[in-house]
């Protein structure tokens, strides 16, 4: 017999349960939509086109329609001006050859294709974020803000552009998961499209060498964690070595980043200077709040390590020495610092321990924040980001 008590309880658990599964997903598309809403509108106050198109776009947009070697000439050329075809090389063939795939379901449209891979992975991205939130000890209301953080950082507005910051986190984050849950497999074929889609993707090679290769030693059956590990150096490591390969400039993809944008690793010695001359002299609303970020980095890493589970930890270390270490254009380290979101993590779980209204307050100001300076970004800054 069942009691009309429990037959009420039936569907306000379904209700809970698919309110928590799509959670994720609608905190994304909000922030998302607020982003783009607060970027039409700063752009329409100035006159100026919402540029999805803008800066690195246009080079993955064009490798989804040319592949590497059909680019305009005019269009490809060196930090001298020079003539230089094999420029759009400094760019990982992953996200637009994702984009080139979507486009065939679009007739062909490749730009609503790129923002569409963009904004769907950013919501696979926020699933992964909620999952490694729960790893860190979060407890549901740590893994909304875990999500709200990442999805409304400062530069989540390529988020929603032709960029492959999305698909990137989204990958990171759940090899990341993978890692943790000891998945060799998943945790292997993760890093290695990941290593395809952006050299930020290193991070994850110490972290599943380090998790994997004791696996292979005391497992009976390695071959799993033997997956893990040749995926984890096969994608970033077979991108480099293709260019090396084909490429005529010496040094291969580190030789054309040095031609193209005067961009190497150089230890943070670039960095360090600017944001020297920054404190110092002041500048740009975007360039004062970059290096707000770069200077808070550091100690955030180091305070927020006993948050995180080591391979987050890890990986985050991995992150910012290659967001930090190179010297070349130094007003895109917040695009770069969008793959070190373990650390949003860690301060996620710590303002879920504030009371309700507290927690919304400092979630709500620091996203308003983060779109805020994205809005500008394409409105009020004429460089790139």
């Amino acid at each position: 017999m069942v009691l009309l008590g429990e037959r009420g309880h039936v569907p306000v658990a379904r209700l809970a349960h698919v309110r928590v599964l799509v959670q994720p997903t609608l905190v994304v598309l909000v922030v998302r939509g607020l982003g783009l809403l607060a970027t039409w509108v700063m752009c329409l106050a100035v006159g100026r086109p919402v540029d999805f198109r803008a800066w690195d776009a246009f080079w993955y947009l064009g490798i989804a329609e040319h592949g590497y070697t059909g680019f305009d000439p005019a269009l490809t050329y060196d930090a001298q001006g020079n003539y230089f075809p094999e420029a759009p090389m400094a760019f990982f063939p992953g996200y637009p050859l994702v984009v080139r795939l979507f486009g065939v379901l679009l007739g062909g449209h490749l730009l609503p294709a790129a923002i569409g891979v963009s904004v769907v992975a950013s919501v696979v991205a926020g699933y992964g974020v909620a999952r490694l939130a729960r790893h860190a000890g979060a407890g549901r209301r740590g893994q909304v803000v875990a999500v709200t953080l990442t999805a409304g950082a400062p530069g989540s507005v390529v988020y929603a552009m032709a960029y492959p910051e999305a698909l990137l986190v989204a990958l990171a984050a759940w090899t990341l998961v993978a890692v943790l849950e000891r998945r060799w497999v998943p945790a292997g074929l993760g890093a290695a499209a990941a290593g395809m889609v952006s050299p930020m993707a290193a991070g994850l090679m110490p972290v599943v060498l380090v998790t994997a290769l004791p696996e292979i030693y005391r497992s009976r059956s390695p071959w799993r964690a033997t997956v893990a590990v040749l995926g984890a150096i096969g994608g970033t490591t077979g991108y480099l070595v293709w260019v090396s390969m084909v490429a005529t400039t010496p040094g291969g993809f580190f030789g054309i980043e040095r031609k193209g944008w005067h961009t190497s690793f150089d230890f943070g010695a670039t960095t360090a200077s600017w944001v020297g001359q920054v404190v110092l002299h002041g500048g740009d609303v975007f360039v004062v709040a970059t290096a707000a970020a770069v200077l808070a980095s550091v100690p955030a890493l180091l305070w927020l390590a006993r948050f995180l589970p080591g391979p987050l930890w890890l990986y985050t270390v991995g992150t910012l020495a290659m967001a930090l270490g190179s010297g070349g254009l130094e007003q895109d380290r917040l695009r770069l610092l969008l793959s070190a979101f373990p650390l949003l993590i860690a301060l996620a779980t710590r303002i879920a321990h504030t009371s309700g209204p507290a927690t919304i307050a400092i979630t709500g100001i620091l996203v308003t924040c983060g779109l805020w300076l994205g809005a500008y970004s394409l409105s009020g800054w004429r460089y790139a980001i």
